[in-house]
Parts: C-alpha cells; structure tokens; sequence
C-alpha cells in the first residue's frame, strides 16, 4: 500500500539500522527511532512515545537488554530492560493511534520459559494489533563486537561452560531480512518464528572457523556461569541482569539453541551460514588484518 509507513525502533542497533535499510530500499517510508535520534524514542520517557507512532502503520519494536558492566554507576542497578508493563502501554498507545502491525524483535529464551521474555511477548499479544514475534537464537556478530572483538584480535576467546551444546548462530542480516518480510507482505500475522542459522556449531567450533578464515590461532577456553556470577554480583552487576544472562545459558545448555526453518519459512530461501559471516567480517577488517602467507 501506497500510504504506508513503518516506525523502526532501535533504529541505530544491529537489527534496527538494517531492517529501516531494508525497508528503504522496498521504497516505504520508515520513521526511524532511538534514544540517539533526534527526535528521539525513549521507553524511560513516555512523552517521546506519541510522536513515534502517530501516521504509521506497522512498527519494529525492539526492546534494550543492557548486561554491560561498563554502565555507570547509577545504571548498574537498574532492571536488565524494558518491563513488560512499558511495552504494554506502549503497544496499546500504537494501536489507538492507528498502528495495524507490531513486530517483537523477542528471543530463544522465550521458547525454553524465560518469563521476562514470554510477559514480553504478551505485552504485545494482548495489544490489539496484528502481531509477529521474532526469536532469533545465538548472533553471529556478536564475535564481531565487543568484548568479543577485542578477545579475538588478541589472540583468545572465553565463553561460558554448556557442557559442549552447539548452538544456532544466526547471523542479523537474516533476522532484519525477515523483519522487512514479515512487515511488509501478507500473512505473517499471529506468528511466531525461530530464527536461527542452518547449522548448529560449538562456541569452539566457530571460533575456530573464525581462525582458520584469518590464520591465526586463537586460543579457547571456558568458564564457570556459577563462577562468572559470583564475580560480576561482586563488581555490581544487578541480580535480575544476572538472572536475564544464566537463563540464557541454561536455555542453551538444556539445547533450546539448535536449528530452526523460521528463515526458509519466511524468506524461501535457506539462512546464510556462519562461515558466510566470518568471511564478510574477515575481509572488513573486523578482527585486523589477515594474516599474510
């Protein structure tokens, strides 16, 4: 439809800043929004809310997740994100105002119970709207930002102990693929997709993908997720930001992070595999030079 119009929010994110691209480039107008933006969209500021929504019709929501223990002090404490109750006065906002669509930007966590992301979830199911939930599993670029990054260039990389589980890195080109798809084609309403890569690799496996793409050795090792809370409770990380990052873990060790066809269901077409991203991120440059013969 000629009069349509997408709000993007989490416009300067990974996913965000593809999925209003990606839209663009289909030719519809994208209201692109974050806490950056000027105007800007604040969950923490109801008044920045309105103006996000009014004269769309479909929106990406995307809601922030911050385990940084780089956060201020004063941040430190703070909940893990956006509480359900937020989304829910959000997404019933967007309706009144006119919004037809929302699509979830959720998580895998959802499918193995986390209750953060399933209130998530029915924040936006009991909105109104039409409604899509997308839930990737593992980022593929996550080895290409930080702390990862840095790990990886220096020569080592640590993750937490799944007792040898692998995992459905995805890389966030698909995830945005989709969302695009989703908002803008028919009959994608009231589902919820797995999103995931076609294969399913150890932490140890694709790091050392990540390696032989660049010649270098990189050194692998795990560590305790009892250990690794003990020490960032002690460094001031939240317990609920704690409680958000072990349930992952768990859903992961317990194999909730394996291969899904929400991709080839929604896109016709197979997910772009882990190998694919580390040699578009090798050749950028992400991990420094490659190494010479």
């Amino acid at each position: 439809m000629e009069n349509e119009a997408f709000l993007v929010l989490g416009a300067t994110g990974k996913t965000g800043s593809r999925v209003a691209a990606g839209l663009r480039q289909r030719g519809k107008r994208v209201r692109a929004r974050s806490r950056s933006t000027s105007p800007r969209f604040d969950w923490q500021d109801e008044a920045t809310w309105a103006s996000a929504v009014d004269g769309v019709t479909g929106a990406y929501v995307v809601v922030p997740a911050t385990l940084s223990l780089d956060a201020s002090e004063s941040e430190r404490g703070k909940p893990v994100g956006v509480a359900p109750e937020p989304l829910a006065r959000f997404s019933q906002l967007a309706v009144r105002r006119g919004v037809r669509h929302l699509v979830l930007l959720s998580g895998r966590t959802a499918l193995s119970g986390s209750r953060y992301m399933m209130d998530l979830e029915q924040a936006v199911q009991d909105s109104g709207a039409d409604w899509t939930i997308l839930r990737p599993g593992s980022f593929a670029q996550n080895f290409s930002t930080e702390p990862f990054r840095h790990a990886i260039i220096a020569g080592a990389h640590q993750e937490f102990d799944i007792g040898g589980r692998a995992q459905d890195f995805i890389d966030i080109a698909d995830i945005a693929d989709v969302a695009v798809e989703v908002l803008t084609a028919p009959g994608h309403e009231w589902s919820v997709y797995e999103l995931s890569g076609p294969q399913a690799l150890t932490a140890k496996e694709a790091v050392d993908i990540i390696a032989r793409t660049l010649g270098r050795t990189i050194e692998y090792s795990e560590f305790s997720p009892d250990d690794w809370a003990q020490r960032v409770r002690a460094q001031g990380l939240s317990q609920e930001a704690i409680d958000f990052t072990l349930t992952a873990v768990r859903s992961m060790r317990d194999g909730y992070f394996e291969p899904h066809d929400g991709v080839q269901r929604v896109l016709g077409r197979k997910a772009r595999r882990f190998e694919d991203f580390v040699l578009e991120a090798a050749v950028s440059g992400a991990w420094g030079p490659v190494q010479p013969d």
